[in-house]
């Protein structure tokens, strides 16, 4: 489904061939942040989550940089095996950037007093392992064009970067940061809770606000 209601921006994108899902990330704004903290207090479940960022998908490609684009695909369909929660993805001058997205309950936790990953973050860890497992096999079909029957992942490679939303930050101990940090570098699997959203979207609305003002 075409993100875009605005004719112009959806027509300056005509040679784009993702561009049912390129987000005009600069359209974040502090209203998007805060709805998104209202949802994290309420949600029960993950699913929860997915609708809302679904819907207000500026806010899961935030900590992007690509100039030339930013795009989010939800529900991503790898093969007959796999559904991703999202693959987001930017375009710069030298070509396509891809993450895999996993989400898990706001309700959760990282880790346990002992310090282990939870259930919950594991399951998440052996999500994205699978996918990359599937793209091992697979990758020329990932990222074949629309028109050659692929799935249009221009550039993607089997060990794609992985970023994985659970929890709040209030809810972890900060002991356990350079436990966190570690597994980041050696799984390339950023693993962040969902304030990490809240705040990149807070910061980046407050950053587009000012260059408005100054035009």
């Amino acid at each position: 489904m075409p993100i875009f209601k605005n004719a112009s921006a959806w027509d300056s994108l005509e040679d784009d061939p993702l561009r049912d899902y390129h987000v005009w990330w600069m359209k974040v704004t502090m209203r998007h942040a805060n709805a998104l903290e209202n949802c994290l207090a309420a949600a029960t479940r993950e699913e929860n989550v997915q609708a809302f960022l679904t819907a207000n998908h500026m806010l899961l490609i935030q900590h992007l940089g690509g100039g030339h684009g930013r795009y989010v695909i939800p529900k991503q369909k790898l093969g007959a095996e796999y559904v991703t929660d999202f693959v987001i993805g930017e375009s710069h001058s030298g070509g396509f950037e891809w993450q895999a997205v996993e989400l898990e309950s706001p309700k959760a936790r990282m880790f346990t007093k002992a310090g282990n990953p939870t259930k919950e973050l594991s399951h998440a860890i052996k999500q994205i392992q699978d996918w990359r497992a599937w793209l091992v096999r697979n990758q020329n079909y990932a990222e074949r064009p629309f028109t050659e029957q692929g799935l249009g992942l221009t550039d993607i490679i089997p060990n794609l970067p992985g970023l994985i939303l659970i929890g709040r930050r209030s809810d972890e101990a900060a002991k356990w940061k350079s436990l966190r940090r570690q597994m980041t570098n050696d799984l390339n699997i950023r693993i962040q809770s969902f304030d990490f959203l809240v705040d990149n979207g807070r910061m980046q609305a407050r950053v587009w606000q000012q260059l408005l003002k100054r035009k």
